[in-house]
């Protein structure tokens, strides 16, 4: 049930099946997860142990507060983790983008290419735009309908969005002959395997698809939009997340 279920699946899974899934919860201390963070640094990075953290964190709290747990408090939140960064800064030139563009143009299937153009100048996550449908467009009042799941800590509802449309994306959504079913016709696997081929091509191996949505922000940003409307744009509640997918200098 949770929105993030498939990412998270991996990692848990690994963890059960380590020393440290064979602990009781009612044994659990810190220093339990500062062994497991040290072994865990010597074979990935510090912001994947401490996004691991943070899913175990989450757990634990739902097995105590939800689920009876004879835990007083949860030593996974103790834990800190160095040399985490912030944010993620991608460098993405004009001419980086193009080379992107091109090896995309260069597929049988368009929706690969209209993807990654959609994702450039909405800044929606690649889940929200494989999502969308001809029924969440309305290019006359020039609003896109967003239903995002909420956090499964938080509740299971759809939060609905109401997003302004930008006048390239409706450019590239007045573009298109069909306008029923799906705007992006797509499967997940289809959509990140397409674009790994083509970011590999352009010599951009770095470049991950989420990279897109803090490019498209920080142009947003550079063009003078506010906080406000930028907010409505991308989804972020919080300020001071919507500030971590800001980078002035991504608009070279």
């Amino acid at each position: 049930m949770h929105r993030s279920a498939e990412n998270e699946k991996y990692p848990l899974r690994v963890t059960a099946e380590s020393w440290l899934g064979d602990i009781p919860l009612k044994d659990l201390q810190i220093r339990h997860f500062a062994v497991w963070r040290d072994e865990r640094l010597l074979k990935v990075k510090p912001n994947t142990v401490m996004r691991e953290l943070r899913i175990l964190r989450v757990l634990i709290d739902w097995v105590r507060d939800e689920r009876g747990a004879e835990i007083k408090d949860n030593p996974a939140r103790q834990l800190r983790v160095r040399g985490t960064g912030d944010a993620r800064a991608p460098f993405f030139t004009d001419q980086d983008e193009q080379r992107l563009l091109f090896e995309l143009s260069q597929m049988s299937n368009k929706n690969h290419l209209r993807l990654t153009k959609l994702a450039l100048t909405t800044g929606f996550r690649r889940s929200e735009l494989l999502s969308l449908t001809w029924r969440n467009i309305d290019l006359k009042k020039r609003i896109i309908y967003i239903h995002r799941k909420n956090c499964a800590a938080t509740d299971n509802s759809s939060a609905p969005r109401l997003v302004p449309l930008q006048g390239k994306a409706k450019k590239i959504l007045e573009e298109l002959s069909e306008r029923h079913g799906k705007i992006i016709d797509l499967t997940k696997g289809a959509a990140r395997h397409g674009f790994d081929k083509a970011r590999q091509k352009a010599g951009l191996k770095t470049l991950r698809f989420h990279d897109l949505r803090h490019i498209a922000i920080s142009r947003m940003w550079s063009s003078g939009m506010n906080a406000l409307e930028i907010s409505a744009c991308s989804g972020h509640r919080d300020i001071k997340m919507l500030m971590r997918y800001s980078h002035f200098q991504l608009s070279i």
